[in-house]
């Protein structure tokens, strides 16, 4: 039995479910290289400080961690940015074939090829209950159905991302202090907290403000974005809503903006994720009762 909305039925397809499973396997792969970068840059600060800086190991533990930049930047950031873009490619599949956009081969390039897509999707281990129904869809006149998609993917995103962003924001300063409390505690002086406190730990605090910058740089152009589209839901006479072909243009500038977006910044971990979907969920289900009600479909 199929659903009565185009958009839902596309999305719960077989060809859609194992996009959506390639999508997780690439974000995985990606997220797993930047985990291992936050791991390590915790654990030569740890080390760092247990050591401290007249250690006879403090040298042994700055060329560990110079070398591990090194690796970094050489190995693992190629490597994960190679899925990063994977993981945008095969999203804009996804969102241009469920909201029925023209492909834009100069912004994104080719598709990737089914074969491809079978491959990637083919590790995927969690349930697939977790990947149908992934936008909520609005029983509500065309175009209003392919706007309210637009705009969970740009309203939605923000909330989460800014939750990492404050989590990050959190982390480095909570470190901060703990370091400026210890110091006072034990009588230090402001050489001994730079040298024994900020310098070991300096990978940890550059790592967590460059994944504030780059969440709250995201946050921003998508909230930037979410405001004209919701201009547009709420002008009835806008020629976004009256012209087809102006849907369309507007849609696929929209999708630029997000494969822009999705190029540069990885996923959230699942886990994150589904920590907030449901009370997230709910509020966007209050959003898609409010647009039914104002543009109910003939």
């Amino acid at each position: 039995m199929t659903s009565a909305h185009p958009i839902a039925d596309r999305q719960e397809s077989a060809a859609a479910i194992r996009v959506l499973k390639a999508i997780a396997v690439a974000h995985l792969r990606n997220q797993r290289a930047q985990m291992l970068s936050l791991g390590v840059s915790i654990a030569l600060a740890v080390v760092g400080l247990m050591t401290g800086s007249g250690s006879r190991y403090s040298t042994a533990i700055t060329l560990s961690g110079t070398l591990w930049a090194a690796l970094y930047m050489g190995a693992m950031a190629p490597w994960a940015e190679r899925y990063l873009r994977i993981a945008a490619t095969l999203q804009e599949m996804f969102d241009a074939e469920v909201l029925g956009l023209p492909w834009n081969n100069v912004a994104v390039g080719n598709r990737i090829g089914d074969d491809e897509v079978s491959r990637l999707s083919r590790p995927f281990r969690g349930g697939e209950d977790r990947l149908r129904g992934y936008y909520l869809v609005v029983d509500a006149a065309a175009p209003y159905d392919v706007l309210f998609c637009l705009e969970q993917n740009l309203a939605w995103g923000s909330r989460i991302r800014l939750r990492f962003a404050q989590l990050m924001l959190g982390v480095l300063v909570l470190w901060s202090v703990a370091g400026i409390l210890l110091t006072l505690a034990t009588g230090g002086t402001v050489s001994r907290l730079v040298t024994g406190w900020f310098v070991p730990s300096l990978g940890l605090l550059l790592l967590c403000l460059d994944m504030y910058r780059t969440q709250m740089t995201s946050i921003q152009e998508r909230l930037r974005v979410l405001g004209l589209v919701r201009a547009v839901i709420d002008n009835p006479t806008s020629p976004v809503i009256t012209t087809p072909d102006a849907l369309t243009r507007f849609a696929r500038q929209v999708q630029d903006t997000l494969y822009q977006m999705r190029r540069l910044q990885p996923r959230l971990p699942a886990w994150y994720f589904l920590r907030y979907h449901d009370q997230d969920k709910g509020d966007f289900q209050i959003r898609m009762q409010e647009l039914e009600s104002r543009f109910p479909r003939p």
